[in-house]
């Protein structure tokens, strides 16, 4: 293989432009070029397009203003039949798990509340027909 000096000897690129090539760009780009009028029509943007734009966005937000306080008003928390609350309670606690979350002023504020005869506990105790499971309890 022969040595090859790159600061003593200059390379050629390989690349040759013709000779009338920059005298000839032009007139043969403009040929290859087909200048053709617009077959369409360009886009008119009327003036009244930007206020509606500006009317839609009052309007939505006058919209978003009216419709976030009904919509944090309808969230609201309604009374719980006291059925439902009963069978959440029995089936997701214990008893005893009820009686260690509940404190002592708790469990006065419930004596003092519910005030039970005896002829209340009879009737409720005969319409239950878990009556086994409240005497063995």
């Amino acid at each position: 293989m022969k040595d090859f000096d790159l600061h003593n000897k200059k390379i050629a690129s390989g690349f040759k432009v013709p000779e009338t090539y920059f005298e000839n760009f032009e007139s043969k780009m403009m040929e290859t070029i087909d200048f053709k009028a617009p077959e369409k029509e360009p886009k008119v943007i009327s003036l009244f397009h930007r206020k509606q734009i500006w009317i839609s966005a009052i309007a939505a937000i006058f919209v978003a203003l009216l419709a976030i306080p009904v919509y944090f008003s309808s969230n609201t928390t309604e009374n719980i039949e006291s059925q439902t609350l009963e069978n959440y309670l029995t089936t997701e606690y214990s008893t005893y798990d009820l009686i260690d979350k509940l404190s002592n002023e708790d469990l006065q504020n419930l004596e003092t509340s519910i005030s039970l005869n005896e002829d209340a506990v009879e009737d409720y105790l005969l319409q239950e027909d878990n009556l086994d499971y409240y005497l063995n309890e």
